[in-house]
């Protein structure tokens, strides 16, 4: 009880310094900054403690589910009230607002799977219309992929509004997939936002929404790896691995097609885990006749479980795997390195993966 009484406590007060941020301007201070540390702190135990009543918790399996009890899947939700909180009292350029609200149909479709199964179809109509308010509020999406070949620039035009949609949807999806393991898909995005915000800062540009990310993947991260206790132990749930891989894919195309600070090639090094994984997933699938979105034990990180590698070391290698492909993604934009040749590097390794039968039914 005094769990719920004080995270409901903690989330009035955030309310209320938003709505003062937003009549008043940025809340930027010592104490504002603790109260969202703390807050959130707080407001995952009282989300922990209603989600146990209304069964907003994954329950273990024998295939592919291995934890032991019932654990809260309120990650994402907590997330996105920090965020929601750190975008108001920072005063944020409003792409980012527009972001917060695009995550609404990611999230109430995603706690509705979560808690009692939704069809594939209608979690992808809720990413797709979750891009389409992203699109429709901001006029931000992928025109210009950039000297893609070595012949100039490769221009979408119109049709970039659907090509868009689709690489959104598609990394929701491959986020949704690497959230497979403890710490997995929380680390990895803690990795990609970090080196964004290592090229923001490189480039002398302001790029306070990944502090925001990297304090918030954090505290989530402290509770999902047990170093709070088993007890106290939360998982993202597929609202919030979703929402993650919509948060980070929209962040790359906004800093690549509006500000120009990255490149729209290194975001598939930004995101070479995740997205490798799900395109051998969804090569592999296709071969064998399954539906793409059908789940299995064939992802990287199940096949190293299979081999015994313990999950420590499998977390490990995910966070080395992506810090190189970020640093690639860095080097290349600081250096403008030719876009085309950081593409075939990459289409070369997908190559080289195919060849040593990463992607066989």
């Amino acid at each position: 009880m005094i769990k719920k009484i004080t995270g409901f406590f903690i989330l009035i007060l955030y309310t209320l310094v938003v709505a003062t941020s937003v009549t008043h301007g940025a809340l930027i201070s010592i104490p504002s900054l603790a109260l969202g540390l703390i807050g959130l702190i707080t407001i995952i135990l009282f989300l922990s403690a209603i989600a146990k009543n209304i069964r907003l918790v994954d329950i273990p399996d024998t295939e592919r589910k291995t934890h032991t009890g019932s654990v809260p899947l309120i990650g994402g939700l907590a997330i996105y009230i920090s965020i929601i909180y750190g975008t108001y009292i920072m005063d944020l350029d409003p792409f980012f607002r527009v972001l917060i609200y695009s995550l609404i149909p990611i999230i109430i479709v995603g706690v509705l799977d979560d808690i009692r199964g939704i069809p594939v179809p209608i979690r992808l109509i809720a990413q797709i219309i979750s891009s389409w308010i992203v699109i429709l509020a901001s006029g931000i999406y992928l025109v210009d992929l950039g000297d893609l070949f070595g012949f100039g620039s490769f221009v979408l035009g119109n049709f970039g509004i659907p090509f868009t949609i689709f690489a959104v949807v598609g990394i929701c999806n491959a986020f949704n997939m690497l959230d497979g393991k403890d710490g997995l898909a929380g680390s990895v995005s803690l990795v990609i936002i970090s080196s964004l915000f290592i090229a923001m800062t490189l480039k002398g540009a302001t790029y306070n929404w990944a502090i925001i990310m990297i304090l918030s993947l954090f505290i989530f991260l402290l509770f999902n790896l047990d170093l709070f206790g088993k007890n106290r132990k939360i998982f993202l749930g597929d609202h919030g691995s979703l929402g993650l891989g919509h948060v980070i894919a929209w962040n790359l195309i906004y800093l690549s097609q509006d500000t120009g600070a990255i490149t729209p090639v290194s975001a598939l090094w930004f995101t070479i885990y995740p997205l490798t994984d799900a395109i051998l997933t969804f090569i592999r699938r296709i071969r064998s006749g399954k539906a793409i979105f059908d789940a299995d034990r064939k992802h990287f990180h199940h096949i190293l479980s299979d081999l015994d590698v313990s999950n420590n070391i499998i977390l490990l290698i995910a966070v080395f795997i992506s810090a190189i492909g970020s640093t690639v993604a860095i080097l290349s934009n600081m250096f403008d390195i030719a876009e085309y040749l950081t593409l075939y590097l990459y289409l070369t390794i997908i190559s080289f993966l195919l060849i040593l039968g990463a992607a066989k039914p």
